[in-house]
């Protein structure tokens, strides 16, 4: 009984958290072009450039955010209040410290670089060094704010993190607006705006935690036994991190060094797809990575085993239903969206999305050693692995390969790294079941995949239409009635389908 309440919660928290993402896909899309509209391509082109610099430094805070929330749903998992109380108190000391010498960072090499090295149009420096200090001080806020976030994740209370993301956003809308009405600096505004919206969104975060969570007070922390497993977790998270930050510039700097411009915006498009689609199965993860984590830390490896291949298989399926139609009309869909895309930017995309469904698939299985603390194996293999592709590709573009190479090789890494997760995982945790692992969802995922694809290409390139628009819709209409049917009778477990039974059987009465 107490399974099927925690999975009726996970489907309930994914899809708040889907709400909350559509939400803010649709406001996003319209607040970016009244941005452009309102700031003008000069001012907004300051803005970016002056906010990217503070944001070279956040990936720091996605490190101590992944750590905080591993050790907060860990302590859940064990129902010992008093070191969930010094654990929360370990991880905002750690944050509130982070922020102090990011703080440095910033107001010394940071400010150098945007006085000295940016190319700021004449007479907007003042503004662009406001608009530099409102980043900041954003930055700042985000970092304090982090424990709390991971606060209201790891009691799975993903409601109240989907409101106040939609809240975020529509601030974000009134922002816009404002700026239409402000008889001041546009730029200026927008920069403080965005500011003070962020300290309202703290301020929420801060008193909806301290009223329900006991644990969530602000207090010195000097217990080192608590401190410092967080702080290496965090370490190993931080290098993982680094990695992939550096692997994906270095690719774009060689693509600049052998191709030029055109293809950095190709690669930025296909990055822009990879990330939209990869934002539905992260908001899945989000909702099963503390039940993962709580199941380790009480040892219910029964369950442990169930979220692992559950995850895996739901997320899989997720992913292969956005993936597909992109993947084989790629070019009509980027015509659509951008009009004349870049060359290269359907190929790009179908590799990055091909690397995604395999990150996809093998995710709850990083997420599992993360739970179990050893987040440093997947650093050590991955992470070298992912700078490894940077020698590599010279290598190849050097000799004349084609710009795609360098994402094949990306594909090639990726599929080895995530294969041996499960293996390194069996090493670590005894009891995972990675024979059934591999029998009842890897196995059965790459069936699947290989039918979906081959009906796919048969729609593709067998059903012709007068129109391209009613091709992509009976393309998606096929795809999607293929990868249900086939998940359906191969993916899913016997009791996953009696439900299914009953659910259809509850609503057609």
């Amino acid at each position: 009984m107490e399974q099927i309440s925690s999975n009726r919660t996970i489907a309930k928290n994914t899809l708040f958290l889907y709400g909350r993402m559509l939400f803010n896909l649709v406001v996003s899309l319209y607040t970016s072009r009244v941005i452009l509209q309102v700031l003008g391509v000069s001012d907004l082109g300051v803005y970016q450039v002056v906010a990217g610099i503070v944001a070279l430094f956040t990936f720091v805070n996605g490190s101590l955010a992944g750590a905080t929330s591993r050790f907060l749903a860990f302590e859940l998992g064990k129902n010992d209040i008093q070191r969930l109380s010094k654990t929360f108190a370990a991880t905002l000391n750690v944050h509130i410290i982070t922020a102090g010498i990011l703080f440095f960072v910033c107001e010394t090499v940071g400010l150098w670089f945007v006085n000295y090295k940016l190319n700021i149009p004449e007479g907007r420096e003042f503004a662009a060094n406001f608009v530099y200090q409102c980043s900041v001080m954003m930055t700042m806020l985000s970092l304090i704010q982090a424990p709390y976030n991971a606060a209201i994740i790891a009691h799975e209370r993903m409601k109240v993190f989907a409101y106040v993301g939609i809240l975020d956003t529509i601030l974000k809308l009134v922002a816009c607006y404002i700026l239409y009405i402000t008889p001041f600096d546009r730029l200026m505004n927008y920069g403080l705006v965005l500011l003070l919206f962020t300290l309202v969104i703290n301020l929420i975060y801060y008193t909806y935690c301290k009223r329900f969570f006991p644990e969530c007070r602000f207090r010195w922390s000097n217990d080192w036994s608590i401190s410092r497993p967080i702080l290496i977790f965090s370490g190993w998270q931080l290098f993982g991190d680094f990695s992939l930050i550096t692997k994906n510039q270095g690719l774009n700097i060689l693509l600049n060094l052998f191709y030029g411009v055109t293809l950095n915006a190709a690669c930025g498009f296909a990055n822009t797809v990879y990330g939209a689609i990869a934002g539905f199965s992260n908001n899945f993860m989000i909702s099963i990575r503390p039940a993962i984590t709580k199941a380790y830390s009480i040892e219910e490896y029964g369950r442990f085993n169930d979220l692992i291949n559950q995850a895996s298989r739901f997320s899989f399926c997720l992913i292969l239903l956005l993936a597909t139609p992109f993947i084989f009309d790629s070019n009509y869909i980027l015509v659509l969206w951008l009009k004349t895309p870049p060359a290269y930017t359907d190929v790009f995309c179908q590799i990055t999305l091909l690397t995604l469904i395999i990150a996809v698939l093998f995710s709850p299985v990083a997420y599992a050693i993360n739970a179990a603390g050893k987040n440093k194996v997947i650093s050590l293999l991955h992470g070298p692995a992912l700078l490894l592709i940077l020698p590599i590709t010279y290598i190849v573009l050097k000799s004349g390969a084609l710009p795609s190479v360098p994402f094949i090789i990306t594909l090639i890494v990726e599929f080895f790294c995530f294969g041996a997760f499960p293996f390194l995982l069996k090493k670590i945790v005894p009891e995972f079941r990675l024979r059934f692992y591999y029998k009842k969802t890897i196995l059965p995922c790459f069936l699947v995949a290989l039918l979906v694809f081959l009906i796919t290409y048969f729609i593709h390139h067998f059903v012709f239409t007068d129109s391209a628009f009613l091709h992509l819709c009976i393309l998606i209409t096929g795809t999607t009635i293929t990868i249900c049917f086939f998940s359906y009778f191969i993916l899913l477990m016997e009791n996953e389908r009696q439900m299914i039974k009953q659910k259809i059987s509850c609503i057609l009465k």
